[in-house]
């Protein structure tokens, strides 16, 4: 084990009293697929402290490829609660066409302990713990750029059609605003590189996910430009796929932002022939 791996389970154990625990709902999903099961395709940074698995599931037709994050910052949980979830709904319904691919707690020591990142040596921008800046990766990189690169290849080799990673904010887009007078708060948002597949899904699922929210903040918008290296930039700029951010408002209820989530992964696979 190198001295990075080691330094880091120095951190795990320091963190044990900070530790997030999982709503019993997820905590279950957690217990019962983790470990084992037909549906664990492959594992992210195999064999180290930050290894975490990729869910399969593949209906017997063609049709596309979705590939859905979440837990990639620790500290936005109703992405990874939403991400456990859909691995139950998966098992227990299936799909009529297609495969998708679920990551649910992509930095899991973020995840863990309730961070935004994960430390890296002092010497070092910190942002290279934050998985969500660290795309396309680097194979001998640090433990996230590593993982961007492993989540890079997925898309890859696996042809990946759809991406859609789920975080959160905490402001509402209405209610942020800079000093230029421009609204740029994140929560209640779909993040998307403007090409012409993601702009039309992208207003497709935002017409029938708003007609089901009264009027006002808690409404959904799209809004072009991911960061840069993001997983949504990633997709949206080096394949031309449609890449989602998907962004909840902190400020809502745990289990409305998960509602929320889970809302518009579904719209997307019901618009796209995968989900009744």
């Amino acid at each position: 084990m190198n001295t990075f791996y080691k330094i880091s389970l120095v951190f795990l154990l320091a963190l044990s009293c900070s530790r997030y625990y999982l709503s019993e709902n997820s905590r279950h999903i957690h217990d019962t697929y983790w470990n084992s099961g037909p549906h664990i395709y492959d594992y992210l940074l195999a064999d180290t402290p930050y290894q975490t698995p990729i869910f399969q599931f593949q209906s017997d037709s063609a049709g596309p490829a979705i590939l859905i994050i979440g837990g990639t910052h620790g500290n936005e949980p109703a992405g990874f609660e939403a991400a456990h979830r859909l691995v139950a709904m998966f098992d227990s319904a299936g799909l009529h066409c297609g495969r998708v691919y679920i990551i649910p707690e992509a930095n899991k020591v973020a995840v863990l302990h309730k961070k935004r990142r994960i430390p890296v040596p002092d010497d070092m921008d910190h942002e290279r713990g934050n998985l969500n800046r660290c795309y396309p990766g680097d194979s001998t990189g640090l433990p996230m750029e590593q993982e961007a690169f492993e989540i890079t290849q997925l898309v890859r080799d696996h042809n990946i059609d759809i991406l859609l990673d789920l975080h959160e904010s905490p402001v509402f887009h209405l209610d942020y605003k800079e000093d230029s007078g421009q609204y740029h708060g994140l929560g209640q948002t779909l993040i998307y590189t403007p090409n012409e597949a993601a702009t039309w899904l992208g207003m497709v699922v935002l017409d029938q996910i708003n007609s089901t929210i009264p009027a006002g903040k808690k409404q959904f918008s799209l809004a072009e430009q991911p960061i840069l290296n993001s997983a949504a930039w990633l997709v949206g700029e080096r394949f031309n796929i449609p890449g989602f951010t998907v962004e909840t408002c902190k400020k809502l209820p745990l289990e409305e932002r998960i509602g929320y989530q889970l809302r518009v992964v579904t719209l997307i696979l019901k618009e796209k022939g995968m989900i009744e």
